[in-house]
């Protein structure tokens, strides 16, 4: 007769929950290396969209002023006359002016005030509109 004695099996139960541990910790470490090796593409691609947001809101901006820029000039030849003026030109935020010397100002003086600076010679008058503080607003927004 076959006796079979059992023994308690401590000894594989113990390898069996050793191996699973260890193969959870082997896990996790891949998973936090992996993640960090592929996680440094996507802050990449998110600096790359704030980067074309920021043109984009700058292109935007740009053709906002550009739209102020051109009415300003359109309302100043109409305050002058179409007649009367010379030459227009805008330099950094300053809008030059250059019309004829016999042309009526005043309706320029009304609207900008202290903002136009007017130079009077014999052959022309040469007006700078300070357009800093009519674009100042739009920066803002």
């Amino acid at each position: 007769m076959i006796v079979v004695v059992k023994k308690p099996l401590y000894k594989k139960t113990i390898a069996k929950v050793l191996s699973f541990v260890a193969l959870v910790c082997m896990f996790t470490v891949y998973y936090f290396y992996m993640g960090d090796k592929y996680g440094e593409p996507k802050e990449e691609t998110t600096a790359k969209n704030t980067v074309k947001s920021d043109l984009i809101k700058k292109k935007k901006l740009a053709k906002k002023l550009e739209k102020i820029i051109y009415k300003e000039s359109e309302t100043v030849v109409d305050l002058i006359g179409q007649e009367h003026v010379q030459k227009i030109k805008v330099v950094g935020k300053t809008l030059f002016i250059v019309c004829d010397s016999n042309t009526d100002i005043e309706p320029l003086m009304v609207r900008y005030g202290v903002l136009a600076l007017v130079k009077n010679t014999n052959k022309d008058i040469k007006i700078a509109i300070n357009l800093k503080n009519i674009i100042g607003d739009i920066n803002e927004t």
